[in-house]
């Protein structure tokens, strides 16, 4: 069927896919997002919530919507991981090697050699020689210590292409304490210019602008009308302006792509929602009080040595994967973690993978196996099927820790280890995202308060970029008890509800399928098994229909091959 669409108009259709992150139904109104609300009311616009990927990362979500498959399979547990070989931490690599899994291009190019691909700003992409063109922020790292902003691209020309028309990336507008709406907006020109230049096949473009002031002030609270209302930890409404701010980059972006000249069915979707926390939990400090965590002394302080712990945890948000040297320590790490407060639970490799099951994810033939996609998750070219085969277990025997913990609601779990700040090692006041063995969004606030934070960070700056001087860029506080905003666990409550927010995906119908509006009885985004299930018109009206992550790459190759 997909295949006789789309040899019928000669190809694959042209497809753009905006990842805008941390965007979820309960953010967008009138008022504060005009364009994206004025796009979701059309009649031919189909919407549903996302089920999102485990743990909803970053880096598992893209890997999971993109390949079909959970983390068993295509290996990307976190936004990092603990390096058994090595022993050390990697976090925020960017190989295409680390994901093991073929991805949605793959299978693009096998049914359609004559696609072209352009990857702009997603993780795991740098190398992959089925991407015609690629670009990430790439900063350099100097010997002196300092930072040049800078992106990787390939072709390698592109590089020099785009940052002589568009400008040096805006690296310290993209993460950090001075994050804006400008890192978006390059990413945006960078897309057109590339689209106008090469004409590219699929498309997908990262977003991250709404991600900084949701996690800095947490979400705004909603009205009964659905507009957002007043928040207590953000009176200057930053959240309410970054929402209008990527409104008009995305509307900028969706009338170029859907306009006649170009031809293109734009899927905006988003990896996960932000909830509110207030409290961070220290879980390596819990584990050393047992003795169970190995510091040295250095870099002006102490360092985790996670070769000769007998377990810590790598934190992630809302997720730690902890590692545990021996299998006798398990039980008792369990307990101490357990018993901690703002932990809701710690599985190990079954229980997690019957977690992942039980959110309407798996297979019943558990990690490994190839069960869990039907037909859907058939090999991925010349036999008709789509995503690659394997499970749909969260458990990677490589990367995933021997246990898994969540936090509880309004929780999250930071990378702390010391006991005493002057202890803390010198990158733990710098944004040093690859040092740091764990994910610290404390490195987006000021290290003082109000004017003085700002100051200090310009004075370090220029002694770092203006006197060329070997110093630190120490301008990140050492307390995260003022982020308001986290991501990770699953979303409790009941799916076909939106008290508490999910990620969602959105796009207009080309005929083939229905819209809300429609007449027809089948909703193309209610997938089985891989195949279309015949519903009343009422079913496909419902908002609260779910789409589970692994699906959307299902969603998408129906979109490329014109089927919906």
């Amino acid at each position: 069927m997909e295949d006789a669409a789309a040899a019928a108009v000669g190809g694959p259709q042209k497809t753009v896919v905006l990842d805008v992150v941390a965007l979820s139904r309960n953010l967008i109104s009138a008022e504060h997002t005009p364009f994206l609300h004025d796009y979701l009311s059309r009649s031919d616009v189909l919407d549903r919530n996302v089920e999102p990927a485990f743990p909803a990362l970053t880096c598992p979500a893209q890997s999971t919507y993109l390949s079909g498959t959970g983390p068993v399979t295509h290996g990307i547990t976190a936004n990092g991981f603990y390096d058994r070989s090595y022993c050390e931490v990697k976090n925020w690599h960017q190989s295409s090697k680390l994901v093991r899994a073929p991805r949605i291009w793959d299978a693009l190019k096998a049914r359609h050699p004559e696609a072209t691909v352009f990857v702009n700003g997603l993780w795991h992409g740098m190398h992959d020689h089925e991407i015609d063109y690629f670009i990430n922020v790439r900063p350099q790292y100097l010997q002196n210590g300092g930072k040049v902003a800078d992106i990787y691209t390939h072709p390698a020309g592109l590089r020099e292409e785009l940052q002589g028309s568009l400008g040096t990336f805006p690296l310290h507008r993209f993460w950090g304490p001075g994050t804006s709406i400008e890192s978006s907006k390059w990413t945006a020109a960078a897309a057109l210019q590339v689209d106008k230049e090469h004409d590219p096949t699929l498309t997908l473009i990262y977003l991250p602008h709404l991600d900084y002031s949701l996690q800095k002030y947490g979400p705004p609270p909603s009205s009964e009308q659905g507009t957002a209302a007043t928040n207590p930890d953000d009176p200057d409404g930053k959240v309410l302006k970054d929402l209008k701010e990527i409104d008009e980059v995305m509307e900028g972006l969706v009338r170029y792509y859907e306009s006649e000249a170009v031809g293109a069915r734009v899927v905006i979707l988003s990896e996960y929602a932000i909830e509110r926390v207030d409290r961070p939990v220290y879980l390596n400090r819990v584990l050393r009080e047992e003795g169970l965590v190995q510091v040295r002394k250095e870099n002006g302080g102490e360092t985790l040595d996670c070769g000769e712990c007998r377990a810590f945890a790598l934190c992630d948000h809302q997720v730690a994967h902890v590692h545990v040297r021996h299998a006798a320590d398990i039980p008792l790490v369990r307990r101490v973690l357990s018993s901690t407060p703002g932990v809701e639970m710690v599985m190990d490799a079954s229980e997690l993978d019957a977690y992942y099951r039980d959110r309407g994810k798996g297979d019943e033939g558990g990690s490994g196996s190839e069960g869990g996609g039907g037909a859907a998750a058939a090999a991925m070219a010349g036999e008709g099927g789509r995503r690659a085969s394997g499970g749909r277990g969260a458990h990677h025997p490589e990367r995933s820790g021997e246990l898994v913990a969540v936090s509880e609601s309004r929780s999250w779990f930071a990378y702390y280890y010391w006991k005493d700040d002057s202890q803390a090692p010198d990158f733990a006041r710098c944004v040093a995202i690859h040092r740091k063995p764990g994910y610290d969004p404390a490195e987006m606030l000021y290290r003082f308060p109000g004017f003085a934070g700002f100051a200090w960070l310009i004075l370090k700056l220029l002694l770092a970029y203006g006197l060329k001087l070997r110093t630190n860029v120490d301008a990140t506080p050492l307390r995260c008890d003022k982020i308001r905003g986290s991501h990770g666990r699953l979303p409790g409550g009941d799916e076909d509800r939106d008290d508490e927010p999910r990620p969602i995906i959105m796009f207009r119908t080309n005929g083939a399928g229905v819209g809300r509006a429609g007449a027809v009885g089948v909703d193309p985004l209610a997938i089985d098994d891989g195949q279309v299930l015949e519903l009343g018109r009422e079913a496909c009206l419902e908002k609260g229909r779910v789409v589970v992550a692994e699906d959307v790459y299902e969603v998408l190759w129906r979109i490329l091959n014109r089927d919906i």
